[in-house]
């Protein structure tokens, strides 16, 4: 059940401040969705409904007509009440017009007599908020069986993955909020390098995840892999000793928030993470692991996890590896990628697309025309490093065929094959192709 205001000012700490229900005192069974302290008349346009507001009251107006149109601001949105602590400003009561402009909106008011630190009320009630929360979602994870095959989505993974969701998304929490709720969690986020991390299975791509953000928002059917995987990277965390938030992104990836200390190298537990993860049994044999650079606060964790999600997805289309000596890594950044990397970065870019059509829009036109696959056999002379003779024998030709290829690659195109540059180019535009693909 949701928590009331009722029970929030039954709370211990609460307690200790002598709360007395000066207005309102009919709604004390309203929900409490979260706690917001702010001493600013114009709080109601941060607000979403059913908070409640703690105030000192310092800055709140003078005239009666401004303490109603105050209240009125909390009430439009719905606030769940507001706890405005004496001493500061008010010595012994609340002004009669902000208690009348209450109970004439059914705003519940409370005065706060003894002097109770917001901190401590806050985090009391925003611990019982996620309490209720991971209860109160118990019976929705349970109804998500008969969607998995072979496991079940715990309630850490689901508590982890909603907030990752809301942090990637922000949407429904606020900076202060998020915070606490991942300490409720027991990570801490604040004042931390927050690396965001993204586990890619080797599936085929998602509905929908070509949207270029990684969120947290479904669980479909045929997840079990995943849901594993995610389960995985929280043992992984825990067994590398790493806070994090770990949960489900999508159908194919996992993701995970490291903590890590102001200053800390993110290579030691990036490192513990992938050792330990691919020594889980049962892991799936083919998965790459993307990290993003380390984010110093929260709002930019949603580019983290977006760069973190891009360099997986790159990583997972080169089974032998994108980096120059071509063996796999126990974990990927965008660094690593070098020329796909950015490749894929800009593979939506027009500019890059008009490029690769200028360069082998040609050849693509006359291999669909003649049937022949020259664009292949390009391909292979270009990873082959120019190499005649060994592009031919992976092509599995004989050497004069093959070099007739190349003779009327070069007249189709207008260019040099030997000239660096133009296989540069075309290098570049083969690569642009397979990307935006």
């Amino acid at each position: 059940m949701p928590l009331t205001l009722h029970e929030v000012l039954g709370l211990d700490v609460v307690q200790r401040g002598s709360p007395l229900v000066v207005a309102g005192a009919a709604r004390l069974d309203v929900p409490v969705r979260w706690v917001h302290a702010a001493e600013h008349t114009d709080i109601g346009r941060l607000l979403r409904g059913g908070e409640l507001v703690l105030s000192t009251g310092i800055a709140l107006p003078e005239s009666a007509a401004e303490l109603t149109a105050y209240v009125d601001s909390l009430a439009e949105v719905g606030v769940a009440g507001l706890l405005v602590e004496l001493g500061r400003r008010y010595a012994a009561a609340l002004p009669a017009a902000l208690v009348a402009a209450a109970e004439a909106r059914s705003v519940p008011l409370i005065e706060l007599r003894r002097e109770v630190a917001f901190i401590e009320i806050t985090e009391a009630v925003h611990a019982r908020i996620i309490d209720e929360l991971l209860v109160s979602r118990a019976a929705a994870t349970l109804a998500l069986g008969h969607l998995l095959t072979s496991q079940a989505e715990s309630l850490e993974r689901q508590a982890h993955r909603t907030l990752i969701s809301a942090i990637i998304e922000r949407s429904g929490t606020d900076g202060g909020e998020a915070e606490a709720r991942a300490r409720a969690l027991g990570v801490e986020v604040a004042g931390r390098e927050l690396v965001a991390v993204v586990v890619r299975l080797a599936d085929a791509e998602p509905a929908g995840a070509a949207a270029g953000t990684a969120t947290a928002g479904g669980i479909g059917g045929g997840q079990a892999a995943v849901l594993g995987v995610a389960e995985a990277v929280a043992s992984a965390c825990r067994g590398a000793g790493v806070p994090a938030l770990a949960g489900v992104l999508d159908d194919v990836r996992a993701g995970a928030l490291l903590s890590l200390p102001p200053g800390a190298d993110a290579d030691v537990p990036l490192l513990r993470l992938s050792a330990r993860l691919a020594g889980q049994a049962g892991a799936p044999s083919r998965l790459v692991i993307g990290a993003s650079r380390p984010a110093r606060s929260l709002p930019d964790v949603r580019a983290a996890f977006r760069e973190a999600r891009e360099v997986a997805d790159v990583a997972i289309r080169h089974p032998g590896g994108p980096d120059a000596q071509g063996g796999h890594r126990s974990y990927y950044r965008l660094p690593d990628l070098r020329l796909r990397g950015l490749l894929h970065l800009l593979r939506e870019d027009a500019r890059l697309q008009s490029f690769a059509d200028r360069e082998i829009g040609p050849l693509l036109s006359y291999d669909a025309e003649h049937g022949t696959t020259l664009v292949t056999d390009l391909a292979a002379f270009l990873e082959a490093g120019g190499n005649k003779a060994l592009a031919a024998s992976r092509a599995h030709l004989a050497r004069p065929t093959f070099y007739q290829r190349l003779a009327l690659i070069e007249r189709i195109l207008g260019v040099s094959l030997a000239d660096p540059e133009s296989r540069t180019s075309l290098h570049v535009a083969l690569l642009a192709r397979q990307e935006g693909r």
